[in-house]
């Protein structure tokens, strides 16, 4: 009964903060929308999507590790998850 609602609270906290990350992308990319390429802004928009990136991989890999513990299938995606967005940050952060 107690993983039933360990994953009730999870699968909540999984889905506002999915949700809270895929807007802090947004944001960022709708306020530095019109910017010139090599430009400071563009840099800045960059390293705050690089750091969001950071951010949702540790959140990913948190919310893998709490789901692996409790023996959930939803490890899988949010492992999917979490490799996806490690991939690009350490590819973006590898080419600067």
């Amino acid at each position: 009964m107690a993983t039933f609602i360990l994953s009730l609270c999870l699968g909540g906290l999984g889905i506002i903060g999915t949700a809270t990350l895929a807007t802090s992308a947004a944001i960022v990319l709708w306020h530095y929308r019109y910017t010139r390429q090599w430009s400071f802004r563009w840099q800045r928009r960059n390293w705050c999507l690089t750091q969001i990136s950071a951010i949702a991989t540790f959140f990913f890999l948190a919310m893998t590790a709490s789901y692996g513990v409790i023996g959930e299938p939803w490890t899988w995606l949010y492992l999917l998850f979490a490799c996806k967005t490690g991939t690009w940050w350490l590819r973006f952060a590898v080419s600067r």
